[in-house]
C-alpha cells in the first residue's frame, strides 16, 4: 500500500471513534424535554359548547351547503314532474294487469279442482 492510502485509512479509522463519541456526547434527554413541556389543560379542550351554540353552527354550516346546490329552473321542476307521473302510471297498469292476470289464473284453477 502506499503512504496515501495508509493516511487514508488511518484517518476513516480515527474518524469512526470520534463519530461514536459525538453521537454519544449528544444528550439522550430528548423523551425528558418532551415530557418536560407543560401539558394543555384537558378539561378545556374536552368542553363542548353549549347547546345554542352547537345549533347556531349547525344552521350556519346548512345555509353554506344550500347555497352550494344546484336548484332546478321551474321549468326543469315541472318536466321532471311530468316524467315520475307518467313513470307511476305506467308501472300502476302493469301491476293491475298481472294483478288481474294472477286473479284470473287462481280461479281457474280452484274450480277446476273442485271448488
Amino acid at each position: 500500500m502506499s503512504e496515501k492510502e495508509m493516511q487514508n485509512l488511518d484517518e476513516t479509522t480515527n474518524a469512526t471513534p470520534e463519530r461514536s463519541e459525538s453521537k454519544e456526547s449528544k444528550p439522550k434527554d430528548t423523551k425528558e424535554s418532551k415530557s418536560a413541556k407543560p401539558k394543555k389543560d384537558k378539561a378545556k379542550a374536552d368542553k363542548k359548547p353549549g347547546l345554542g351554540k352547537r345549533l347556531a353552527r349547525f344552521f350556519r354550516e346548512l345555509k353554506a351547503e344550500l347555497k352550494k346546490v344546484a336548484w332546478p329552473t321551474r321549468a326543469e321542476t315541472m318536466r321532471n314532474t311530468g316524467i315520475v307521473i307518467v313513470c307511476v302510471i305506467i308501472v300502476g297498469i302493469i301491476v293491475w294487469v298481472f294483478d288481474g292476470l294472477a286473479t284470473a289464473l287462481i280461479n281457474a284453477l280452484l274450480s277446476l279442482f273442485g271448488r
